[in-house]
């Protein structure tokens, strides 16, 4: 065990996972730290990676080098692309992962890291010196007395643990996840360093016993054929490819679940932090939806060994006798078994405006932050702040400059401006719709924008960027191929057109303005296309060409935008600056400015309430004064 590594990464969630192995693949000594070692990767609730928003968040993790999107690859048992049918903006990878072969995975990636060790041991306190991080103190497991470990940058990545408080109807035990015990002492410490602590709330639902489920009364809901990987570095998916079973709540369900609302601790007011909006539990959709005759429920499997099912969409902590009455009148279910009840969670978590955009502490030098204790929810969300945490603090311990992302080249740069800028009043969740310039941050383009980035960070290996750069080359060709030959009118063409709904060829035209007609896709004008017209072209790589070439008027509206936007950002705030003066901005939104004293424009627009007139008016005061200058 070395007795001074330079970076300390706190808990063996997804964030610290990440974290860890970026500063371990960036040559720091790393020492990660958890309560239970065969718990590392463990997924608390819904054994999936993916979803809408969260699935860019992947991609982009991937791109720089991060291990999620692999994992993903090598343990997922049903993969779906979601809003397939819309614009490729919005489209975003799920996958359903085997549970024990997903911590397996990374318990066996963490192993095999040089320069990686792992601790088990609970930290009883962040150490500093002149206000610096200069070590911890933990209780190792196994040993009587606590150590001290000296470092030079701590990464704490706690997740629900801090406090942590589980809640089944009356009855609570101390803990932030089933069977494994809450962190007591890191709360205090985060507050003694001068942290302001908060008090949210996740959930679970119950576990049932597929055996004891008759699937044949619900919808089966199968993954793609083929299916797609979420990680742009040559992986397979080898594992057998199951079906997950589509299902409804129904009015004997609310009835059952309104008769003894009283006894759910989140009306009872047994549980006072607050609780994601947009993962509810079934008590609060049937509360807060009283005219909705039902709600969706999925059923999907654990694992391919495992008999346990998760009905995704029915997370409750209302008490054990309740669950069973209002699970059993869900169709199919009317005999089912429970593994495990569900039950609420509460725990301490930070406020992150207190971090910068790198996630480290303001006033604590070498301190960093990732992960659900910044008031974040999900595996992804999770993933990617110990990514970019990781980086920083071993760019921190090397002495070199910190690495950031904006929110105009990607999702990452969207989470941090609004985590470090927005007040905390639920449990954040990542969205495309959070994201202004989506059309520019796809899944499908991910490496392309972020890739150089983990090559510099030297995240990204030869062999990967061989791969990238050979993609690279595919879509610039490509295009070029596309806009300079002309297609000639031509019997074969006109049917591929027509059956498509569109026109037939009136006159020779260039195969990218063919593309761009709506009805027209990459794969119907290689039909008719010269072999080997654009050579060989994998279908990540033909849907990136194309999607490029479709939308490149929009695209390129987009990146005059950002250019804007970047240009205007970086017009530095006068010091002297008096908010009070400027007419037309609300007293609230002076109060922010005043309290927040933004640095730059671009600090200014990733206010809450801030709107495109409040920049004008902004703008247009410090250019009245002659104070306008870049940063």
């Amino acid at each position: 065990m070395k007795q001074n590594p330079d970076v300390v990464v706190i808990g063996g969630g997804h964030a610290g996972i990440e974290a860890s192995l970026a500063s371990a693949r960036m040559g720091l000594s790393t020492t990660l730290i958890t309560l239970d070692a065969l718990k590392i990767g463990e997924m608390s609730c819904n054994p999936s990676i993916g979803g809408v928003g969260k699935g860019q968040l992947v991609k982009e993790l991937d791109a720089l080098g991060g291990e999620m999107g692999r994992a993903a690859d090598a343990t997922g048992i049903q993969f779906k692309r979601l809003n397939s049918k819309k614009g490729s903006a919005v489209q975003s990878s799920r996958c359903q992962s085997d549970k024990k072969l997903y911590a397996r995975y990374m318990q066996s990636t963490i192993a095999a890291q040089p320069h990686l060790e792992v601790l088990e041991a609970e930290v009883k306190a962040i150490l500093t010196t002149s206000g610096q991080i200069s070590g911890i103190r933990v209780a190792v497991k196994g040993e009587s007395e606590w150590r001290t470990l000296p470092t030079r940058a701590v990464v704490v990545t706690s997740g629900t643990f801090m406090k942590a408080l589980m809640h089944c109807g009356n009855d609570k035990s101390a803990g932030g996840r089933f069977g494994e015990k809450a962190s007591v002492g890191l709360s205090d410490s985060l507050r003694e360093l001068g942290f302001t602590i908060q008090r949210l709330k996740t959930g679970t639902p119950p576990r049932l016993l597929a055996g004891s489920i008759d699937f044949s009364q619900m919808t089966v809901h199968p993954g793609d054929d083929p299916p797609r990987l979420f990680s742009f570095w040559n992986t397979e998916i080898k594992l057998p490819q199951v079906d997950c079973w589509l299902t409804y709540s129904n009015q004997e369900t609310h009835d059952a679940i309104r008769k003894d609302l009283h006894r759910s601790p989140l009306y009872s007011g047994e549980i006072r932090g607050i609780g994601p909006r947009y993962c509810p539990s079934i008590e609060d959709k049937v509360v807060k939806f009283p005219d909705k005759p039902r709600h969706v429920l999925f059923f999907e499997p654990e694992g391919l060994d495992s008999d346990w099912i998760y009905p995704n969409g029915i997370s409750t902590s209302l008490p054990a006798d309740v669950q069973e009455a209002f699970v059993k009148t869900l169709p199919g279910c009317q005999n089912v078994r429970f593994a495990r009840y569900g039950y609420a969670v509460e725990y301490d978590c930070i406020d992150p405006r207190q971090l910068s955009h790198t996630f480290e502490a303001k006033h604590v030098p070498g301190l960093f932050l990732a992960g659900q204790v910044n008031g974040t929810s999900g595996y992804e969300e999770a993933a990617i702040q110990g990514l970019l945490a990781g980086i920083n603090a071993a760019l921190k311990v090397k002495g070199e400059p910190p690495f950031t992302v904006s929110r105009a080249e990607s999702y990452l740069g969207v989470l941090v401006d609004d985590l470090t800028s927005m007040e905390l009043v639920e449990p954040y969740r990542m969205f495309t719709s959070r994201a202004e310039f989506r059309l520019s941050l796809r899944e499908d383009n991910a490496d392309l924008r972020l890739t150089p980035y983990g090559r510099v960070l030297g995240l990204i290996g030869d062999a990967e960027m061989a791969r990238f750069e050979r993609r690279q080359e595919l879509i610039a060709r490509g295009k070029e191929t596309l806009a300079a030959t002309v297609c000639k009118p031509s019997p074969a063409i006109d049917a591929v057109l027509v059956a498509n709904g569109a026109l037939a060829l009136a006159q020779p035209t260039f195969y990218a303005q063919l593309l761009r007609r709506p009805e027209v896709g990459l794969s119907d004008l290689l039909t008719v296309a010269p072999p080997g017209f654009l050579g060989d072209l994998d279908p990540d790589t033909a849907e990136t060409l194309e999607i490029e070439v479709k939308y490149a008027g929009y695209i390129e509206l987009q990146r005059q935008e950002i250019a804007r936007l970047a240009k205007m950002s970086r017009l530095a705030i006068p010091e002297t600056m008096d908010y009070r003066e400027i007419a037309g901005l609300s007293f609230e939104l002076k109060e922010k400015l005043i309290r927040q004293k933004p640095a730059t424009l671009a600090d200014i627009s990733s206010i809450p309430g801030v709107t495109p007139a409040a920049m004008t008016a902004v703008l247009f005061h410090i250019r009245q004064r002659g104070g306008a200058r870049v940063a």
